[in-house]
């Protein structure tokens, strides 16, 4: 098979719109373009189609190469494209020229599994597991329900999942009961795979992750949501080694990317509400994302979380920003769906492309600061970054774990602190 059916073969190039893919054609043919020089084309044809940024075929410009020929001439055409596209991933994403894309309708069919024993329900998080190239807190996760039924343009359950279904596993208490689980494990997420509480307690998951919880008073369970579901509050009692956390971003962010999810006045209502129920709630800032105007819109969120809130209802605070597996960005171009959140530069570290890391500090240091003095004495919530480098802690913190386990024994003292601070309800 020669280059270019191997290019005519790539998912990417099919689709493009016709006219790009013609140009493509007509470029590779007429100039005898390498395949990586194709492929280069074909990936970032995508992204500008994503971005509802310039075509390649309108970036295109003969003139830098008039008095070169051949390789010199072709290099020269690609490199103009690069700096244009790469000029655009340095700075900051604009969205006010940016359209969210239409149609985005709740889409998933959402299925109960009688016997749920093909479902793998206990995971680890994401961290790499070689190593400690990110400072990671050991969470185990909790795969109760799989897929979300949110369409946050850069999640990656969608490159977990690639089925339409949200599946619900519809024996969970009896699953759980039937768990052996090592004594170390002591924290366990159930947001990884789905968000926790989209379905409140619809086919009974919350009443069995409530049981567990209470024959198990010494593992916290953390809910986290980007929903305002608060119906199962009145249904469903909740022990105190129960936290529901909602992720929170920038205006601008759930606007244009976190599409189906509820507004961020609708997060805190809902948060407000279970606190005021009598259980701990946290926060993510999650994923932070630079784009123009993000100090004025972060620093709105965390004033209103501040408005809101007591430090000591609050156990924990966690921030991180985007990170892309190769199979989420190939998910994302694939789909077509217009987003802005890859507009960045895709730095690969470990596997994974995110931010350089001057720009996670200048994020996460701001939004630290945010926080007022009176947030960062005793009894505040407990300060994290979220899967980052462990050289970002002490800029951003003033502080610092020399290693994984470290950080886990401080969070897991933090987390009980709060619990048995908190007056029994």
């Amino acid at each position: 098979m020669n280059d270019v059916q191997l290019l005519y073969d790539n998912p990417l190039f099919s689709v493009l719109p016709l006219e790009e893919q013609l140009f493509i054609s007509e470029k590779l043919k007429q100039y005898s373009l390498t395949f990586q020089q194709a492929r280069y084309l074909i990936e970032q044809a995508a992204d500008l189609r994503l971005w509802q940024e310039t075509p390649i075929s309108m970036l295109w410009n003969d003139s830098v190469s008039s008095n070169l020929h051949g390789k010199q001439r072709n290099k020269a055409i690609i490199d103009n494209i690069k700096t244009h596209i790469d000029a655009l991933r340095s700075q900051p994403t604009d969205y006010k020229t940016f359209s969210i894309p239409p149609g985005i309708t709740p889409t998933k069919d959402i299925s109960v599994i009688p016997d749920s024993s093909d479902i793998t329900l206990i995971g680890r998080c994401p961290c790499p597991i070689s190593g400690e190239i990110t400072r990671c807190c050991n969470l185990t996760t909790l795969d109760a329900v799989q897929q979300c039924a949110f369409a946050c343009s850069y999640c990656s359950i969608q490159s977990f999942y690639h089925s339409q279904e949200v599946r619900v596993c519809g024996d969970l208490a009896k699953r759980l009961d039937a768990l052996d689980m090592d004594e170390s494990v002591w924290h366990i997420g159930t947001g990884q795979s789905s968000d926790s509480l989209l379905l409140g307690d619809d086919w009974g998951t919350l009443s069995a992750i409530a049981g567990f919880a209470k024959a198990h008073p010494e593992k916290i369970i953390e809910l986290k949501t980007k929903s305002m579901r608060t119906d199962w509050i009145d249904s469903v009692k909740l022990p105190r080694n129960v936290f529901a956390t909602w992720s929170l971003n920038a205006r601008s962010i759930i606007d244009n990317e976190e599409h189906l999810a509820a507004s961020l006045p609708q997060r805190l209502d809902a948060a407000r509400k279970t606190a005021d129920s009598g259980l701990l709630v946290g926060f993510h800032f999650h994923p932070m994302v630079y784009f123009m105007g993000w100090e004025q819109e972060y620093g709105e969120v965390v004033e209103q979380v501040c408005e809101r809130f007591k430090p000591h209802e609050v156990a924990l605070i966690s921030m991180g920003t985007l990170t892309f597996t190769k199979a989420a960005l190939r998910q994302m171009r694939t789909s077509g769906r217009c987003t802005r959140v890859t507009e960045m530069p895709l730095e690969e570290i470990a596997g994974k492309f995110s931010y350089p890391e001057e720009v996670k500090r200048t994020l996460f240091s701001y939004l630290y600061h945010c926080f007022p003095a009176s947030w960062k004495q005793e009894d505040c919530p407990f300060y994290y970054l979220c899967m980052e480098s462990p050289s970002l802690w002490k800029p951003v913190f003033g502080w610092e774990y020399a290693h994984n386990n470290e950080f886990e024994i401080a969070m897991k003292h933090a987390y009980f602190e709060k619990i048995n601070r908190k007056t029994p309800g």
